[in-house]
């Protein structure tokens, strides 16, 4: 069994697509970090999907978060985004 199936079973037993799903990427804290993860994920999603995006900066100052809630049709979907986020310069971690 493949590490995307793995995680597709896992996604779907616990959500119930479609959904709002929210996903969580923490980085470094620079000029560009957020922009590049919000293009990641409308790439991944497409631009008809309306991204709810917060940020939260660390207290040192080094990191963001970045958390982004999305309508998707499918475990595909989120598995598919979560590929392209984890290619973005800067990330540190994915939930």
């Amino acid at each position: 069994m493949t590490n995307r199936t793995t995680m597709y079973q896992r996604l779907t037993a616990v959500h119930s697509f479609p959904e709002t799903y929210i996903f969580k990427v923490i980085g470094d804290n620079t000029q560009d970090f957020i922009a590049r993860v919000v293009q990641a994920a409308i790439n991944a999603m497409g631009r008809e999907h309306q991204l709810d995006v917060k940020t939260r900066e660390s207290t040192a100052g080094r990191h963001v978060s970045v958390t982004l809630a999305a309508y998707v049709e499918d475990a595909d979907t989120v598995l598919d985004a979560y590929e392209l986020l984890r290619t973005v310069q800067g990330v540190r971690f994915l939930v």
